[in-house]
């Protein structure tokens, strides 16, 4: 099996017998396309090779609309590995291997010939967006509106690029030390599956997802016509995201007021009625760029509950206490309910309130008190009741409020997860996880191996520059 095979649709081998590299890139994008039928037209399953390869913009643009195939993807295992969830016994049996390993932080995350949903939908959408790049090479523009339009969606692209990178990045290599030389993951740049790629030091990952987002930045408008594509404010989002992640707080403040100058609006959670069965319409005001986290083995199940020391958080003045969670079936227990994307599917992508967060704590380390307290008064004062009195807070005191405010605020999103990674390397903020599974006291110390998640084995036998 050649490398990077397991980002195929089943059954590729009749395709790849063709005679020339151009031939084997223009069957797999019919077979990536063939499955995006809810992508439109073009992306319905055509009787002949010819009038499925990519040749149009508004194909292109399929592609990359293609939210049911993962272009819009946030890893779970996040989630299941943070301090954010508590879980029935009745909930237990109804997760994969990979699900119940990385709550139980110990055991094999792999059943056999298992290439691991993270590992494969993350990587998955940079297959596509690989199409898309290479194809738009070849691309002859008849016109200016034409060029623009390739300009924007070859900026799209790599922005998809930088994204999906990232988001591996937090699941599948060790947590980003400063001053370290850690391992990362492999930098896939070319849609050619042969291409056998090692993988890359996090310093080189995280120069290429930071290059892709440069060139992103040129092509794209400041808002995008819909929050499932990127735009400069998504852009600069991210950047705040990974600014923060990588300890970079001078970069990380400036990312967010690029963001925040172009909007900073949030909801007031006095307003909020419920819509439905749920609180936020979906792409709310605030969601500057659309992911969800895939479906798992306990999005439905009532004993998926809220961790009881997170909700002891929110105290009865917060609105937030009542918006996001609801009594469940178990007294004392409570479900999380209301998420930014608007339905049962726990959301990751990128909203103002997280990069509101940012700043605050990026200023607040750079010694820019005023500021950051600003930034966090304005957060509560949309998340609690009318009346609420603003802060006074300084030093340790203001730091530590913002960081308690971002698992409050960015709960159940997987950011969670990057934090703990990155606060475990200071002693001061460290945390030690435990948790009850199946009658087992479980515990996951500050720099414990479950941070970094093993690359699937199968995939290491298939890759052999992974070695």
């Amino acid at each position: 099996m050649p490398p990077g095979s397991w980002l195929l649709p089943p059954s590729p081998k009749d395709y790849l017998k063709r005679k020339t590299m151009k031939k084997e890139y223009k069957i797999m994008a019919m077979l990536m396309l063939t499955l995006c039928s809810a992508c439109g037209d073009f992306l319905d399953v055509k009787p002949e090779l010819s009038l499925v390869i990519p040749e149009k913009l508004n194909e292109y643009q399929a592609i990359l609309d293609a939210e049911p195939r993962q272009m819009n993807y946030a890893p779970k295992i996040p989630l299941f590995g943070a301090d954010e969830m508590e879980l029935g016994e009745g909930a237990i049996p109804w997760m994969t291997q990979e699900e119940l390993t990385a709550y139980r932080w110990e055991g094999d995350y792999y059943a056999v010939n298992d290439y691991g949903v993270d590992w494969t939908y993350g990587y998955q959408p940079i297959y596509y967006v690989n199409v898309v790049i290479d194809g738009l090479r070849d691309f002859n523009p008849e016109n200016e509106a034409d060029r623009n339009l390739a300009t924007r969606l070859e900026a799209s692209a790599k922005f998809h690029r930088a994204w999906s990178h990232f988001q591996l990045l937090q699941v599948y290599a060790p947590p980003f030390t400063l001053g370290t030389d850690q391992p990362g993951i492999p930098i896939r740049e070319s849609a050619d599956i042969n291409l056998a790629t090692p993988i890359s030091t996090q310093a080189e990952v995280y120069a290429f997802i930071l290059a892709d987002l440069e060139e992103a930045f040129e092509g794209l408008p400041d808002f995008a016509d819909k929050k499932t594509r990127p735009s400069k404010w998504a852009v600069d989002a991210l950047r705040s995201r990974i600014y923060i992640q990588t300890q970079d707080y001078e970069k990380a403040a400036e990312a967010g007021d690029r963001v925040l100058a172009l909007n900073k609006n949030l909801m007031d959670f006095n307003t909020l009625s419920p819509q439905g069965a749920y609180y936020f319409p979906r792409f709310n005001s605030e969601v500057i760029f659309h992911a969800n986290q895939p479906s798992t083995g306990v999005t439905f199940d009532r004993q998926q509950w809220v961790d009881p020391d997170l909700y002891s958080l929110y105290d009865t003045a917060d609105l937030r206490k009542t918006i996001l969670f609801q009594e469940s079936r178990v007294l004392g227990k409570y479900n999380f309910v209301s998420r930014y994307s608007g339905d049962y599917f726990d959301w990751g992508g990128l909203a103002v309130d997280e990069v509101i967060l940012d700043r605050a704590e990026a200023n607040a380390r750079l010694g820019k008190e005023e500021k950051a307290l600003e930034d966090l008064n304005y957060l509560l004062n949309h998340r609690y009741s009318n009346g609420f009195t603003s802060l006074i807070l300084e030093g340790d005191q203001l730091l530590r409020r913002i960081l308690e405010e971002r698992r409050k605020e960015l709960v159940f999103r997987g950011i969670r997860w990057m934090d703990l990674r990155r606060l475990n390397q200071d002693p001061e903020f460290a945390v030690t996880l435990k948790r009850t599974v199946m009658g087992e006291e479980k515990t996951l110390l500050p720099g414990g191996a479950a941070y970094t998640v093993p690359i699937p084995e199968r995939e290491l036998e298939n890759n052999p520059a992974l070695k």
